[in-house]
């Protein structure tokens, strides 16, 4: 972790100290509010102006736009870099294209409301501000080639949206999240956060939403009160290592995305085959019970909450003092918040059998939701839905696979898997959803067996 990469500009600190603060505060709001960003930006580029004009004596006469005569000035002196043309969307939602510089003090101006900008000018959006960040980084590149080499600034490499900080977060790893058909989640990160003196406080799992692929329905309440509502009431500590924290909000006006993370208090682990092949049979069925007693909290809260899309995707582990592993739930993004006030908060999933396409989620199903999204009119009851999920869950930890098709209860009897575990595994994903035992009957019988 201490060699984790903090953001894209941390090679402008040497060459502009000064700037590089206001470059690394931009970029970790840039998926939260795109104004504010290119505000900064701005600035960042009238700050640049003002240390070239010094460093080269220049005295720049400003009429009109400041910004615009002091790069107009620097540019004739020819002591601004000069590169291709780019791309952008303008105002009028047509492909453009322009100078770098042009475009970098366009956006920042159409941020800052300075004056009204014609219709060709960069429209204030997302992939418009990532255009101004790479710019800024070639700029800046260019500048380190200037002060340190050639060689030196081949270490650089090129922007890479993936490392941009997310709010305090430093971004560990990103990647296309493996529910993406399902839950419209676009990008999943693995984050850090360190705090005022440097040390490591966090570690994090951040889960990134286009609204506009989401359900209006969802897009209304997803993190209204209902959420907040049964996410206080928990302390959202639900096994005391995780907490949620809504960083770009649903009702936000500054950025297309809705951003949540799950901070833990020690480093997660994905629940994979490698962290069950590890344990015995007696720790996988352990890890089973504690899963349980997780969702049995979900499930018994004065506000219920039904998580929807439980599978192994959802589980990740930490190492507690004792070395044990500690698991956790996360990925609510699915979950049916049940409350007198507020109603559903998530309506029924459209074509959910469509959405998952992947068979090693699709398993997880259960067969009411299946044949619901198949078109019959059947009322589900969520709480049996997550059982049967469970179920399938532990036939996997205890085989210690996550293979496409369930485990074989027969199998796992000949590699010394309790029967009386088995036995309630078959009750969890009976196809009756009466017949399925609730949370507490799971943990309850878990707690007998272990």
């Amino acid at each position: 972790m201490d060699s984790i990469k903090r953001g894209n500009f941390e090679f402008v600190r040497e060459i502009f100290p000064e700037l590089y603060e206001n470059l690394t505060k931009a970029e970790s709001q840039s998926r939260m509010d795109y104004k504010e960003t290119g505000r900064q930006l701005r600035d960042v580029f009238e700050a640049y102006c003002d240390h070239l004009i010094e460093e080269n004596g220049m005295t720049v006469l400003e009429e009109g736009d400041a910004l615009a005569a002091k790069i107009r000035e620097l540019r004739s002196a020819g002591k601004m870099p000069s590169f291709p043309r780019y791309g952008y969307l303008s105002m009028e939602g047509r492909r453009e294209s322009g100078f770098w510089d042009a475009i970098w003090r366009q956006f920042g101006n159409a941020c800052s409301h300075r004056r009204l900008l014609n219709q060709k000018a960069p429209a204030v959006t997302y992939e418009n501000l990532l255009t101004v960040f790479k710019i800024i980084f070639n700029v800046f590149k260019w500048e380190y080639t200037r002060r340190r080499g050639g060689k030196a600034a081949g270490e650089i490499g090129d922007f890479q949206e993936d490392l941009m900080p997310i709010g305090r977060s430093y971004v560990v790893s990103g990647k296309a999240p493996v529910d993406k058909a399902m839950t419209n989640c676009i990008r999943e990160y693995e984050t850090c956060l360190y705090n005022d003196s440097g040390k490591l406080q966090k570690y994090g799992i951040v889960r990134v939403f286009d609204k506009k692929s989401m359900d209006e329905k969802l897009l209304a309440v997803r993190d209204a009160e209902a959420f907040n509502e049964a996410a206080g009431e928990a302390g959202i500590q639900f096994d005391g290592n995780v907490q949620v924290e809504v960083i770009s909000s649903i009702q936000s006006s500054g950025s297309d995305f809705y951003i949540i993370i799950y901070n833990f208090s020690r480093k997660p682990v994905h629940l994979n085959e490698s962290v069950t092949a590890e344990l015995t049979m007696s720790g996988r069925m352990k890890l089973c019970r504690d899963i349980a007693a997780i969702l049995g909290k979900f499930h018994g809260l004065d506000t219920p909450i039904y998580h929807r899309n439980l599978s192994y995707d959802s589980i990740y582990v930490c190492t507690g003092k004792q070395g044990e592993l500690e698991p956790s739930i996360i990925k609510l993004d699915c979950a049916k918040i049940v409350s007198e006030e507020y109603g559903t908060v998530i309506q029924t999933l459209e074509n959910r059998e469509k959405m998952m396409q992947q068979r090693k989620l699709l398993k997880y199903v259960a067969p009411e939701v299946r044949r619901m999204t198949n078109g019959q009119n059947i009322s589900i009851d969520w709480e049996k839905a997550d059982i049967y999920s469970l179920g399938i869950l532990f036939g996997d930890i205890l085989r210690a696979s996550f293979a496409a098709d369930p485990a074989s209860m027969a199998k796992l009897q000949k590699q010394g898997a309790d029967v009386r575990l088995l036995q309630l595994t078959e009750q969890m994903i009976n196809g009756n959803p009466a017949m399925r035992p609730s949370a507490d009957a799971v943990l309850k019988k878990l707690e007998e067996i272990l």
